[in-house]
């Protein structure tokens, strides 16, 4: 996601007014400290029921040595914070999670969500410039869950950062364009660098209600069937008397 990495770029410098030249020096500082710091990295994990509620899992963390450097915008470390931005009519968070990993010194973020609609999702301000769809057609859900991307480079500081996003669905994806799929679990991977030409995570979802029908109907056709057998028999029978 490529719109909480500008945000930093736009807040992560002191709010002055420098020389071109010293703001570029400085600019160029920053980065090669955020490439050397491991960047950000930013997970989603979610659980996907037929009528669109589910689960979600958010976790995302980065170097405690660019905290200082960072306000609160698209991704906040601050639990109140962090709250506050998925909180919304639909959307009970259920735990939020700040916690420092003292072996590689990277602060850390987990958030727990319950929502009713996944569209309805961007009713919260970390989902705002995200869209979603979740439609049945026929025996199939198609999925979608877009990516806002600003216009922006390819360089090589932009493969620190990681995004991954995990979708259990509930019916075997039968399409879609992840980078994995496992029966009803597609997961997307990218590199920020690879975000400028993505729109989309999308997927074909087979409808479990949709094989109970059918499953249904077929038990309907087969007592159909063996009535009119046992009718049958009775008939000659009857006759043949």
């Amino acid at each position: 996601m490529k719109r909480p990495v500008t945000m930093y770029m736009r807040t992560v410098l002191p709010q002055t007014r420098l020389p071109r030249r010293v703001f570029a020096t400085l600019f160029g500082v920053l980065f090669f400290t955020l490439i050397l710091a491991g960047c950000l990295d930013y997970e989603q994990e979610t659980w996907l029921a037929e009528d669109g509620s589910g689960r979600m899992e958010v976790h995302y963390w980065m170097s405690e040595s660019m905290l200082v450097w960072l306000k609160d915008g698209t991704l906040t470390f601050n639990e109140d914070s962090v709250r506050h931005r998925y909180d919304a009519e639909g959307i009970e968070v259920e735990d939020v999670r700040v916690f420092t990993r003292e072996e590689d010194s990277t602060r850390h973020v987990e958030a727990v969500l319950r929502f009713d609609d996944i569209t309805a999702l961007p009713a919260c301000k970390s989902f705002e410039d995200v869209t979603f769809r979740w439609m049945r057609e026929g025996d199939v859900y198609r999925f979608e869950q877009s990516i806002p991307v600003d216009s922006g480079s390819d360089e090589a500081f932009l493969d620190q950062f990681d995004f991954v996003y995990t979708y259990h669905f509930p019916g075997t994806v039968l399409e879609s364009n992840a980078d994995s799929v496992s029966g009803s679990t597609a997961v997307w991977s990218f590199k920020l660098s690879e975000l400028a030409s993505s729109e989309a995570l999308a997927a074909t979802v087979e409808a479990p209600s949709g094989q109970n029908i059918w499953w249904v109907l077929g038990v309907i056709g087969v007592v159909v069937v063996l009535i009119i057998v046992l009718a049958t028999v009775r008939r000659k029978r009857k006759l043949s008397v």
